[in-house]
């Protein structure tokens, strides 16, 4: 009997240790928005700085963890479902993110030399668009979604709408993580 209590003993052990990896390689796609927790106000320096927004434009910074295996880019897409009265507002799409790339800082999202591709705006313009909100509306909800993809890095044009881009994306997102922010004036 001392055996197969050995044999038991050792079974077990191998078991969960094969677990414990597994568990591992399921790691959740997260992203985030390094030193704030979810749903919180964005700053002001995060809000436009157009029609009297009162802030500087610069977009968040974000970071995340590795895709699933087969991951080949990045997109991230900002969208204030609130806006335009529950039209919505895309206020960032940009695409082509390297593999390898785990983080943007804060500011890029305006600079023409943030690797990848820009896509339009709701202002139909490339880059990031900080929220504006009208005075007086109850905080607005700022969804931006980070999507691992199994399409290269070059495979879209610069230039796509966020209807344009979620068309393209179809059957091609491996996994997705979102963050929401909030602001109001």
């Amino acid at each position: 009997m001392t055996r197969l209590t050995s044999l038991s003993s050792w079974l077990a052990a191998v078991t969960l240790v094969l677990c414990a990896q597994g568990v591992q390689a399921e790691e959740r796609f997260t992203l985030s928005i390094p030193g704030v927790s979810d749903d919180r106000l964005f700053t002001a320096a995060a809000a436009s700085d157009a029609n009297k927004c009162g802030g500087k434009n610069i977009s968040p910074a974000l970071s995340w963890n590795a895709g699933p295996p087969g991951t080949l880019s990045y997109a991230i897409v900002m969208l204030d479902p609130d806006g335009q009265r529950g039209q919505g507002v895309d206020h960032w799409i940009h695409y082509g993110i390297k593999p390898s790339t785990r983080q943007i800082p804060a500011g890029a999202g305006t600079k023409s030399s943030l690797e990848g591709m820009s896509g339009l705006n709701s202002k139909n313009t490339p880059g990031y668009i900080g929220p504006c909100p009208p005075i007086g509306d109850s905080a607005h909800h700022y969804l931006i979604q980070i999507f691992a993809l199994d399409l290269p890095p070059e495979a879209l044009p610069a230039g796509l709408t966020r209807t344009q881009l979620m068309e393209k994306l179809n059957g091609h997102v491996l996994r997705n993580s979102s963050v929401v922010r909030r602001y109001h004036r």
